[in-house]
């Protein structure tokens, strides 16, 4: 994963509000640290909903992981303050939360890509609520063209919602579902195996 020399391996995660996007990180950050060992940093970079914010550090506290936030801060600043902070804290996974909208628009785009110029992260992966069906597809569609996509973690999978969409998202976009949210619980989350739907 992580080269000592090149610092922390950085996660971005993006997505629309609603999608589920701050407790996925929360998972994320847990399953890499139990099962792979790792020393993650959480960066609540949704700096203007002080309610992700304080969900994030609920989160952190929960599964023992630092977490960097500034209400009202600038965003990109915040995520800049991270690397420092990981380094300093010895961290060797930056999660980035960032913001999210109702739906896509360009000040939210160029937002998200000011925050990838500065801090180059190695994946960014975008949380799509598999229930929204279709509207996935096309969000997936819009925030790859954006932003280039590494990959996708499906939410919501659990109850009615069919694996439609998340074929239909690799197919639109040609980029891998890597990870499926299957409830609110901080363990539901696995690997995706496309054998499974």
């Amino acid at each position: 994963y992580s080269n000592p020399r090149l610092g922390a391996t950085k996660i971005m995660m993006v997505g629309l509000q609603g999608s589920g996007k701050t407790t996925t990180t929360g998972k994320l950050a847990k399953y890499l640290k139990e099962r792979e060992g790792k020393k993650p940093l959480l960066v609540g970079a949704d700096v203007y909903r002080p309610a992700a914010i304080e969900q994030l550090r609920v989160l952190a506290k929960r599964i023992d992981v630092p977490v960097h936030a500034r209400e009202g801060a600038d965003p990109v600043e915040v995520c800049k303050e991270a690397l420092k902070i990981a380094e300093d804290k010895d961290r060797d996974v930056i999660l980035f939360d960032t913001a999210g909208r109702l739906a896509v628009d360009d000040v939210l785009m160029e937002e998200l890509e000011d925050i990838i110029g500065h801090t180059k992260p190695e994946n960014i992966f975008l949380v799509a609520d598999a229930m929204i069906g279709q509207d996935a597809v096309n969000t997936a569609k819009e925030f790859n063209a954006r932003l280039e996509v590494d990959g996708f973690i499906m939410t919501k999978l659990d109850g009615d919602a069919r694996g439609g969409a998340a074929l239909s998202i690799k197919e639109v976009t040609g980029k891998p579902i890597k990870f499926i949210g299957l409830g609110e619980d901080l363990n539901a989350l696995e690997e995706f195996r496309p054998e499974g739907l």
